[in-house]
């Protein structure tokens, strides 16, 4: 009966692929007919059941070598097909591996390597292999470019002490953010590292032995949901700087229902510095001494389109606040500086490592390199 149960099943999801492409084969047939007679753009609904990662590269293949340029917003749900006009042919590819997931402007558009046409105008262009980190490509398409463009976008699969060795072997020196302060000498191979620990505490842990086993220091910026105290008494002791990443203004926000940054008036700014002030003490009470602190991005900040930095210690002496730096500010300015912000690499680290294009400064969040941890 069970084996009858899963035949059945088997055969309905047979049957509803089936339906589905055949669904998706009457819709080309009825694009084809109406690009012969010049369709004017159409924009329809685009149901999850029909459109998904696995139906839309071949569909939007199909649509384009017809002469028309698909583009899904998954957001919306909607699919829009629109006339070739001048659009541009893209043939998107990845160095070293084939079949990465390939974004663009958040839209999932298939696997590499992939053609894809597009219209003139301003595109981000992301390649992300599932456990490693990507990289992002950004694109200003005009009617210059050739008709046929070739984008190769570099992968990362590296695990992180693969990294870490990469950057002794470079004879690079990670040192911490509070040694820059400190005045340590700075030459074109000090790299500061930085990790800010955004969802797991246990994750920094196993980051931080990864680097004492290879005799680095870096600086972990702790958030109140991920400050867990026996974490940071053994990274502390590992050598590692230990600092709060704040997020003050996001605090305040939600609390008050702060709108937009016009809501930010000199008033709030105080309230936030003294709130900042009373962070910082409190952490260092329940943490022991810190030296430097870290702005977190939110969801808050985003909508006020104000970082934590900007709000609350931009012009600020951070000696008012008992530290002596922040890792954001001028201090930035004096580096190359890269991120894997949301798990893509922004630049690519890896050219600019070996054509020694330092200093360096790497913020690296232990949340996207779970696989090195997890293999």
């Amino acid at each position: 009966m069970k084996k009858d149960g899963f035949f059945l099943k088997g055969r309905f999801f047979k049957a509803k692929r089936w339906k589905i492409a055949g669904f998706l084969l009457v819709l080309v047939i009825l694009l084809g007919i109406g690009s012969f007679l010049m369709m004017p753009a159409v924009t329809f609904h685009a149901p999850r059941t029909v459109f998904n990662r696995h139906t839309i590269p071949p569909f939007v293949a199909m649509v384009e070598s017809g002469g028309k340029v698909a583009t899904w917003n998954k957001s919306k749900g909607e699919m829009t097909i629109e006339k070739v006009g001048d659009s541009i042919k893209l043939h998107i590819d990845t160095e070293q591996s084939q079949g990465i997931p390939i974004y663009i402007n958040g839209s999932y558009v298939g696997k590499s390597p992939l053609n894809k046409r597009l219209f003139p105008g301003k595109y981000e262009i992301v390649a992300k292999p599932p456990g490693y980190l990507g990289s992002i490509r950004y694109l200003k398409l005009s009617t210059e470019y050739p008709k046929d463009k070739q984008v190769i976008l570099p992968v990362d699969r590296h695990r992180y002490q693969d990294y870490l060795d990469e950057i002794l072997r470079l004879g690079y020196t990670p040192i911490k953010v509070m040694d820059y302060y400190n005045n340590v000498p700075i030459t074109d191979k000090t790299l500061i590292l930085r990790h800010d620990v955004d969802e797991s505490a246990d994750y920094a842990l196993e980051m931080a032995e990864l680097e004492k086993a290879r005799g680095i220091k870096s600086s972990y910026y702790f958030r109140w949901r991920t400050a867990d105290p026996e974490v940071i008494r053994k990274v502390r002791a590992m050598g590692h700087e230990v600092g709060l990443h704040y997020e003050t203004l996001a605090f305040y926000a939600q609390e008050m229902g702060l709108k937009s940054a016009e809501d930010i008036t000199p008033t709030v700014r105080q309230e936030l510095r003294r709130r900042l002030k009373f962070e910082i003490a409190e952490f260092e009470r329940l943490h022991g001494d810190i030296y430097t602190i870290a702005s977190h991005g939110a969801e808050e900040n985003r909508r006020l389109r104000l970082t934590n930095y900007q709000a609350v210690m931009e012009g600020e002496n951070p000696l008012d606040y008992g530290i002596i730096g922040t890792a954001y500010g001028p201090i930035i300015e004096k580096f190359s500086y890269m991120s894997d912000v949301g798990g893509i690499w922004e630049p690519f680290p890896y050219p600019e490592l070996k054509n020694n294009k330092g200093p360096f400064y790497f913020l690296i969040h232990p949340i996207h390199w779970v696989s090195s941890f997890t293999e």
